[in-house]
């Protein structure tokens, strides 16, 4: 019998590249890799709108809004992109926002690429969830278009912001609202940029010469990323990976086969870089040890059961804000043999 042959369009994660570059084959399917066309944010909304691969990398904010009106692509508990990204908020100089007080958000203008993207689910979660800070609690400016987003693609889908939230759509780069003194605070932008760059829906450019004045609002973003971590146990997943309904109702194997290539990938990732760590990356044996005591030996953990505090934690966050209506149950989201293959584990 000939493999079944299925696009697929993933960054090329250390972790995954064993399984883009051939060295791992998923049993009876031959993946054809498509690379990120237009980047990360263009995948997802060629993803949203026009459903274009078979497999790919996956936000999961737009993916818990898309499936909420039966998207037709179930998730695989296969996460990347994690990150603590509340830590790396920026606060302007100047912007009466003093460091460590994220209480001070309250009443400013925030700067975000997308308000429907993962970075800033996640960001708004937490920073309601610990310091009562609310999205409603800020005026909000996108710096993608209102229709070339993610944000834009739910809207059409019918999906709305809540009325209670400020979203307003910027006409320049955020760079010059923040040297214009328009913007107080930024999220998800590079340390000490103050603009955003690299992806296919970034829709401007910095039309200032003058980088603003950033600081972080964490000064020490590691040690407040490693409090959250040990006070909820949650080191949270912005992608995810997804794969068209169609192809599960047909062939329903293909998700256990997915997992177990994208889990050996992974375990090959790992042992290659305890072996030979990057020789740019000093101290490097140090750190991998700095970063086990913390997470243990696989941050990046695979499987429904391993990230249930994760998934339940965002499906939260998303029905509070308003992007969802309600927590989705997971044999609404995820592949049936993926939950029964769970059932074993304790």
């Amino acid at each position: 019998m000939s493999d079944l042959k299925l696009s697929f369009a993933m960054t090329p994660y250390d972790r995954v590249l064993p399984l883009i570059n051939g060295e791992v084959k998923p049993d009876g399917i031959t993946l054809e890799y498509q690379g990120m066309p237009g980047g990360v944010s263009r995948v997802f909304y060629d993803q949203m709108k026009f459903k274009r691969y078979d497999v790919s990398e996956m936000s999961m904010s737009s993916f818990l809004r898309m499936r909420s009106i039966r998207w037709p692509y179930r998730m695989l508990p296969v996460f990347h992109n994690r990150n603590f990204s509340y830590t790396s908020i920026q606060i302007r100089k100047g912007s009466q926002i003093k460091q460590n007080h994220p209480e001070d958000l309250k009443g400013k203008r925030v700067g975000i690429w997308d308000y429907q993207q993962s970075l800033g689910l996640w960001t708004r979660g937490i920073l309601q969830m610990e310091w009562n800070v609310k999205p409603e609690d800020m005026v909000w400016y996108q710096e993608r278009g209102e229709h070339f987003s993610h944000t834009g693609v739910s809207a059409e889908a019918g999906l709305q912001i809540p009325k209670s939230v400020q979203l307003n759509y910027s006409q320049v780069d955020f760079n010059t609202m923040l040297n214009n003194n328009a913007l107080d605070a930024t999220f998800g932008l590079s340390p000490g940029s103050g603009i955003s760059h690299g992806s296919g829906l970034d829709r401007v450019q910095a039309e200032s010469t003058e980088l603003a004045e950033l600081i972080n609002l964490f000064s020490d973003p590691r040690k407040e990323s490693i409090r959250f971590f040990k006070k909820t146990g949650v080191y949270p997943p912005h992608h995810t990976t997804v794969i068209r309904e169609s192809i599960l109702d047909e062939y329903p194997w293909v998700a256990l086969s997915l997992i177990e290539a994208f889990e050996e990938s992974k375990r090959i990732a790992i042992r290659r870089l305890y072996q030979s760590p990057p020789t740019l990356l000093v101290f490097g044996g140090f750190f991998l040890k700095d970063i086990a005591d913390v997470f243990g030996p696989d941050p990046f953990q695979y499987g429904i059961k391993p990230n249930a505090k994760a998934i339940d934690m965002i499906q939260m966050f998303s029905v509070k804000q308003g992007l969802t209506n309600h927590k989705q149950p997971l044999d609404e989201i995820f592949p049936q043999e993926v939950i029964f293959m769970e059932e074993r584990f304790k």
